[in-house]
């Protein structure tokens, strides 16, 4: 599709081509482990949440977007500013690039109750922006959300009693591109 997309009538060029494609290929692999590994850091730091999961593996699907939403792997974007806006009392002018804050958005008070709270049973948890919105929506979502959830249900069913080293720290960290630093995990 790529070869053969115009954009105003033109057709890509091939050194447009292959940087969008050397865009797309690694964006795609790095969020989806930053996704899986955030699920994973939600699970062991939330046990209860996790007991839900190991009674009903069904509600993985709710991990993925409870995750996008609390920890979503990309946490900024850029835009460029495509007509003047005034935006509660700021004018930003065409052409300007304007960075929005995905991870913000996420945890927006007004959109979401007790937002830094993780939460299976959250009723607008899919209402997240994790995967962007609009035309710039991801292309991979899908993908996505089918390799963590596979990737997580392997490791739950493989490793039933799967936990944090307590003698060592980890944290989700990270700016434009977030989840945990390490997961060091013991089990039998």
């Amino acid at each position: 599709m790529l070869v053969n997309a115009e954009v105003d009538g033109d057709r890509l060029t091939e050194e447009e081509v292959l940087g969008f494609l050397r865009l797309l290929l690694p964006a795609g692999a790095e969020t989806t482990y930053r996704l899986t590994g955030s699920m994973m850091y939600a699970l062991l730091t939330h046990p209860e949440q996790r007991a839900l999961v190991e009674a009903n593996p069904a509600l993985l699907t709710d991990v993925i977007e409870e995750t996008l939403r609390w920890e979503s792997p990309v946490q900024i974007v850029s835009r460029e500013v495509t007509r003047d806006v005034d935006l509660h009392g700021h004018r930003i002018p065409e052409g300007e690039l304007a960075i929005l804050s995905v991870g913000a958005a996420n945890r927006d008070g007004h959109k979401f109750d007790d937002p830094d709270r993780f939460d299976l049973h959250r009723s607008n948890k899919g209402d997240h922006v994790g995967f962007g919105f609009g035309e710039h929506f991801c292309l991979g979502s899908h993908l996505a959300r089918l390799e963590a959830r596979v990737a997580v249900a392997a490791i739950l069913e493989r490793l039933p009693d799967l936990r944090l080293d307590p003698s060592q720290s980890c944290a989700v960290v990270g700016l434009a591109f977030r989840s945990p630093d390490r997961l060091p995990v013991l089990f039998g």
